[in-house]
C-alpha cells in the first residue's frame, strides 16, 4: 500500500487542527507548522495504522517534512 502525499497531509491536518491546503510538501514540522513531540507522534501512529508498519524511533527525527515521509514509506 502506499500513502499519498495528499493522505497525509489530511493526517498532519487532523491533527494540527488546520486546513490540508496550508500544509507545503517541504514545511517543516517544528518550524514551519508549529508541530509539537506530541503531535509528531499522533501522525506517525495514524500512518503506522494505516500502512501497517512500525517506523523506528531512531528515524522518526529526520521524518520532518511530507516529502520526507513520502520518501522513508516508498523505500520500505
Amino acid at each position: 500500500m502506499k500513502m499519498s502525499k495528499e493522505q497525509l497531509k489530511d493526517i498532519i491536518a487532523e491533527v494540527l487542527e488546520i486546513k490540508a491546503s496550508e500544509i507545503n510538501d517541504d514545511d517543516n514540522f517544528v518550524n514551519d507548522l508549529a508541530m509539537n513531540s506530541l503531535q509528531m507522534l499522533d501522525c506517525i501512529a495514524e500512518v503506522e495504522d494505516i500502512m501497517d508498519i512500525r517506523i523506528p524511533k531512531t528515524d522518526i527525527q529526520s521524518l520532518n517534512c511530507v516529502n520526507r515521509i513520502v520518501e522513508y514509506l516508498e523505500a520500505l
